[in-house]
Formats: C-alpha cells, structure tokens, sequence
C-alpha cells in the first residue's frame, strides 16, 4: 500500500495558496464522515479517469497529477467551477507554478506513482 503523505502535502500546499482551509462542517466527526464520503466518491473518480488515460502516452504521469489536482480544486472552490474555461486556465498555472519548485515536485512524482500504482521515483 502507497504512503498518502505526498498528497497530502500536495493538497496543504494547494490550500495554503488559496489563503487556507475551506471551512468545514464543524464538530470532529461530523468533518471527518464529510471527508471520508467526499475522498471516497473523489477518489474513485479520479481512479476512473486516470485508467482512461492511454498506458503508452509519455505524458501519462503529467495528466494523472493534472486530473488529481482538478478534482482537488473542484473539491476546494465548488464543482460549479467545472464548466468554467477559466478554471481550466488557472489549473494550467497552478501545475506550472508547482512544477517548477523541486520540493513540491518531488512531492508531486511521488504523488503520481501512487496514482498510477507505480514505485516512487528513488
């Protein structure tokens, strides 16, 4: 089984972007069964869409992380956001922006190989 630590980092860093935490339901397990049914039914999502990515592509690892982190931020902002080409726009930056700074990208590889069920990069 897969470490989560590097998506989680991957999604405090996300949140800590965005000025900090939406606020949640409040009471302890009230947030806590908000987020287990809503990481449950996002994380089958987003295991779907990356098994319809195409195994040879060469940039199967970039979408796998570009798909995770649209569902983060969908997640975050407001599933309204899905039809809006802006939000497509600011994901592009987004990635880009992370991309380009080694300890988030060293976060993001191990990020991706769990979400292609591969062995983390050494």
């Amino acid at each position: 089984m897969t470490s989560i630590s590097s998506v989680q980092q991957i999604v405090a860093t996300i949140r800590s972007g965005m000025g900090g935490p939406v606020p949640a339901k409040t009471g302890r397990k009230a947030r806590a069964d908000s987020m287990g049914q809503e990481q449950t039914g996002m994380g089958r999502l987003i295991t779907e869409r990356i098994k319809s990515l195409d195994p040879e592509d060469p940039k199967r690892g970039r979408k796998a992380f570009r798909i995770f982190l649209e569902s983060v931020l969908l997640s975050e902002l407001g599933e309204g956001l899905i039809n809006d080409p802006q939000f497509y726009q600011m994901v592009d930056k987004i990635q880009d922006t992370m991309e380009r700074d080694p300890r988030i990208l060293a976060a993001i590889e191990q990020a991706t190989a769990a979400l292609l069920n591969e062995k983390p990069p050494a």
